[in-house]
């Protein structure tokens, strides 16, 4: 039995479904030819209108069971001839699309675990209905460089926590009102069973069809990141002299944080601007990212000051599989490098610059195999599961594979139901996309994106 629910409102619509679910973007269905349940009691379809507003909240129930929760988010299709009935299409977006055009973030996150960040960027959008739920990540108490959310949509800040921890997220609802957010590495991830290439296997599982494709247009062996400004290894040591009257003072190099400052051999104390804002006392002020710092008071002429700071750099991080350049050398007779470039001037961390590099490394340092599978009455995989594909036949394809996404489509014909589920599943674990048409992904400057 179908059920939905616009707002408060059950509506009747077409009984012929088609839900697409993904790992990352946003999943999404099309409800066609709704109306109200209850203009079934007079049967006047034409002389009245339904027009929900736009993000009221959509549930629909397969069986008495929550089968997909979002929002509607466009209407189209009511025809306004008097005289023709007043039905309505509804595009409802699933809720993971609010990491993305919901609240952009502006607080640092510092001096954190892996697992602290992420429930701290969770508890930041828990009025969303976003809850920490899975976190297996096997780095997960490593502790991670300061980092800022500013003007980042919680969506941006998962996707790179998950970068450098070499892990994948994704969401899963729990109830109409709950959903989690889940951070697994790979291979931690929930195990569905093996896909085995058998007669049997296939009439027991439904299945219509499996196949596979081999793509490598987002492949590379060698990558580049660069950031105008990662913190530098070495501590810089500025001598200044005060004149008597100048209360401002510049350092040679952009400040990425203020480790002491001294004046005539005695420490003072030190805060960001962001202090001074708050109220909060110090002697001296600095905005990190600049050259300039501020002194609470002026100091006689021939003062000296010393400004003990780690600067600011341009940064580069190289990683490559050199096993991958090999064999490609070997097949091309010329040079095996296939390089790619990006610039993250999100990350200040010379060496979290090079976990990024590593995880494109790990995800797109292989050709990707994507094995598609369709059954009929047979659910057999959940989004963010993988599967090991048993086939002796062919040990390219014999291997694990990522669940990226599920279509389920509900066809009924009278009271005969039928849903075919198809599902496709990425030897790489590449899950590098956007949530949905409006993200443009702001923690990145620039690079390949799909």
């Amino acid at each position: 039995m179908l059920q939905v629910f616009i707002g408060n409102t059950e509506v009747v619509c077409d009984r012929n479904i088609v839900i697409d679910e993904t790992l990352l973007a946003t999943s999404s269905t099309i409800l066609n030819n709704c109306y109200p349940k209850s203009w079934e009691l007079d049967h006047d379809y034409t002389t009245r209108f339904f027009m929900p507003k736009d993000y009221s909240n959509c549930k629909i129930y397969i069986n008495n069971s929550l089968y997909f929760n979002g929002i509607l988010k466009n209407t189209g299709n009511i025809k306004l001839r008097p005289t023709e009935p007043k039905y309505a299409n509804f595009q409802i977006l699933d809720y993971k699309t609010l990491l993305s055009e919901g609240k952009t973030l502006d607080f640092v996150i510092s001096n954190k675990t892996i697992t602290q960040a992420i429930t701290q960027v969770v508890n930041s959008v828990s009025e969303y209905g976003f809850v920490v739920g899975n976190i297996d990540i096997n780095n997960a108490n490593e502790i991670i460089g300061a980092y800022s959310t500013l003007n980042k949509t919680p969506y941006d800040v998962f996707q790179y926590l998950a970068e450098i921890s070499q892990s994948l997220w994704f969401t899963r609802t729990i109830d109409e009102n709950t959903i989690a957010i889940d951070f697994y590495s790979p291979e931690n991830l929930p195990r569905a069973n093996d896909i085995e290439y058998t007669k049997e296997y296939f009439e027991e599982n439904n299945i219509i069809d499996l196949f596979y494709s081999y793509s490598a247009n987002d492949y590379r062996n060698r990558q580049i990141i660069l950031s105008d400004q990662v913190y530098g290894g070495i501590e810089q040591n500025d001598k200044i002299s005060a004149n008597g009257y100048q209360t401002t003072f510049n350092t040679n190099q952009n400040i990425g944080y203020i480790n002491k400052i001294l004046v005539n051999g005695v420490e003072k104390v030190v805060g960001t601007n962001a202090y001074k804002e708050l109220g909060i006392f110090a002697d001296f002020y600095y905005e990190p990212g600049t050259n300039l710092i501020e002194a609470g008071t002026t100091y006689s002429a021939g003062t000296t000051i010393n400004i003990l700071y780690i600067p600011l750099v341009k940064g580069r991080q190289v990683v490559y599989d050199s096993s991958e350049i090999s064999r490609i050398a070997q097949q091309t007779n010329r040079a095996g490098a296939i390089s790619r470039y990006e610039t993250r001037n999100d990350i200040l961390s010379s060496d979290e610059l090079g976990k990024v590099a590593q995880s494109y490394i790990n995800y797109k340092g292989s050709a990707e195999i994507t094995l598609t599978i369709k059954t009929h009455d047979k659910d057999l995989f959940n989004i963010g599961q993988q599967v090991y594909f048993s086939i002796p036949e062919l040990e390219d394809l014999q291997r694990d594979y990522l669940v990226k996404s599920k279509k389920t489509e509900r066809v009924q014909s009278g009271s005969q139901v039928v849903i075919f589920y198809t599902y496709t599943l990425s030897s790489s674990y590449n899950a590098d996309t956007a949530i949905n048409y409006f993200d443009n992904q702001r923690r990145k400057a620039s690079g390949n994106i799909r």
